[in-house]
C-alpha cells in the first residue's frame, strides 16, 4: 500500500505547486546572489589594501618627519630594543597600481642587495623570472601580480619621467618578477640616492622572529617620538583601512537593507496572495481538527524551507558568477577578488528572518479570522 504523505509536510505543497513556489525561489536566489556579489566586490578594497601593503606584517618601516634622515634618537630607540633583529636602510620611489576603485600608490623600496634578499625571504617571495636589480642600476623587480596589474613585461619601464606619479628622472626598467603572499616592489638604494635627491632615508626593521613582529611594532610605536619619525606597521594599516572604509560599509549596509526589505515585502505579498488561493485547503484542515497554531507552523516550515533552498542555490550562483568575473575580468587586469569571501555572506542572513516575518504576519492575519465552515459551504 502506498504511503500517504503527511498533510502538513512543506514538501507536499512544493511538489504539487511548482508554479507558485519556483517564482518565489527564483527571487530569493537572485537576491542572495545580488547582495553577496555587492558585498564581495566592496570588500575587495580591503583585500587589495591588505595584499598591496601586507608586507608590513613581516617588517615595519620607520621614516623621518621634517627631515631627510632619521634622527639619532630614533636610531637609538630601534637599536636598543631587545626584539630588534635586522635593520636595513631604505629610500623610496613611488608607483601606482590599479584597483576596482581607482589607482592606489605603492612604494618601490630602494635597498642594498643584501636588504633585497632578506626582505624577499622574510615575506616568503620567490623569483619566478629575470633577476634582482643590480646596485646603482635603473632597474626594478616587482611581484608578478603587480606587473600584471600594470601590464608590464620584462624590459618595460616601470618608472619614467613621463609617468606623473613616478618622479623618476630616468627610465627604470623591469628586470625580474617574484611571487608570494604579498605584493612588493624593489630597486637599488644607490639608484634612488643618486637620482632622487629629496627621497628620505628610512629603515626597515625586522624582529628576531616573525612571530615577534607585532610586539616589536607596538614597542617601537611607543618608544619613537612622533615628532621625529613615523612608524608604518600592520596594526596601523588594519586600523586606518577600517576607518577609511567605515562610511563605504555604512552605505553598503543601507543599500543591502533596502534590498532585503523590498524582497521580503515582495515575497510577503506573494505569500499573502498564494495563501488566499489556499484558503479552502487550510479551512478543511482546520475543520478536521488541526489547530491554527499547527497551520501557522506549517506556513513557517514552508517559508523556512523555501529560504534555505533559495539561500543555498543563491550562494552557489554567487560563487559561479564571481569565479567567472575573477577569471575573465579581474585577474587578467591584476585586480583582486575572492569569490569565497565568507564575510560577504553575513549580509544575506537577514533574508530568512525578514521574509519569514513578512510572510507569517500576512498569513497570521487571515488565520486569525479564519471561519472554516463558511469557506467550505461557499465551496459547496
Amino acid at each position: 500500500m502506498r504511503q500517504i504523505k503527511h498533510p502538513l509536510s512543506p514538501w507536499l505543497y512544493f511538489r504539487r505547486n511548482p508554479g507558485r513556489t519556483l517564482p518565489v525561489l527564483f527571487v530569493i536566489v537572485v537576491a542572495v546572489a545580488l547582495v553577496t556579489s555587492i558585498a564581495t566586490i566592496v570588500n575587495s578594497i580591503d583585500q587589495t589594501v591588505m595584499t598591496m601593503y601586507g608586507y608590513q606584517k613581516y617588517f615595519m618601516v620607520v621614516t623621518p618627519r621634517g627631515a631627510l634622515t632619521v634622527s639619532d634618537t630614533t636610531k637609538q630607540a630601534i637599536e636598543s630594543n631587545s626584539l630588534t633583529g635586522e635593520v636595513y636602510a631604505t629610500r623610496p620611489a613611488f608607483t601606482t597600481v590599479r584597483t576596482v576603485f581607482g589607482r592606489f600608490p605603492t612604494v618601490v623600496f630602494g635597498l642594498s642587495n643584501e636588504g633585497q634578499r632578506r626582505v624577499m625571504e622574510r615575506c616568503g617571495l620567490e623569483m619566478v623570472s629575470g633577476r634582482m636589480p643590480a646596485s646603482g642600476a635603473p632597474e626594478v623587480a616587482l611581484s608578478v601580480e603587480m606587473a600584471r596589474n600594470k601590464k608590464l613585461k620584462l624590459g618595460d619601464p616601470v618608472l619614467t619621467p613621463e609617468i606623473e606619479d613616478s618622479f623618476s628622472p630616468i627610465p627604470a626598467r623591469l628586470v625580474g618578477t617574484f611571487q608570494g603572499p604579498v605584493w612588493l616592489a624593489l630597486t637599488s638604494e644607490a639608484f634612488i640616492e643618486e637620482n632622487f635627491p629629496v627621497a628620505p632615508q628610512g629603515y626597515i626593521v625586522m624582529s628576531r622572529e616573525v612571530a615577534q613582529q607585532q610586539s616589536l611594532d607596538s614597542s617601537l610605536e611607543k618608544a619613537i617620538p612622533e615628532i621625529d619619525a613615523r612608524t608604518w606597521t600592520y596594526a596601523k594599516l588594519v586600523r586606518d583601512t577600517r576607518d577609511a572604509l567605515t562610511n563605504l560599509y555604512l552605505i553598503m549596509s543601507l543599500v543591502i537593507g533596502i534590498i532585503v526589505f523590498a524582497i521580503a515585502f515582495l515575497i510577503g505579498m506573494l505569500s499573502n496572495i498564494y495563501f488566499m488561493q489556499r484558503l479552502p485547503e487550510f479551512a478543511t484542515l482546520a475543520a478536521i481538527g488541526y489547530q491554527r497554531r499547527g497551520l501557522l507552523m506549517r506556513a513557517l516550515g514552508e517559508t523556512a524551507l523555501l529560504c534555505a533552498i533559495g539561500w543555498l542555490l543563491g550562494s552557489l550562483l554567487t560563487v559561479v558568477l564571481l569565479v567567472g568575473i575573477r577569471e575573465i575580468i579581474m585577474e587578467p587586469r591584476g585586480l583582486i577578488l575572492n569569490p569565497f569571501d565568507l564575510y560577504a555572506y553575513r549580509f544575506t542572513f537577514p533574508f530568512p528572518i525578514a521574509i519569514s516575518a513578512f510572510a507569517l504576519f500576512a498569513i497570521w492575519r487571515h488565520l486569525r479570522r479564519l471561519d472554516p465552515v463558511s469557506i467550505i459551504e461557499r465551496r459547496q
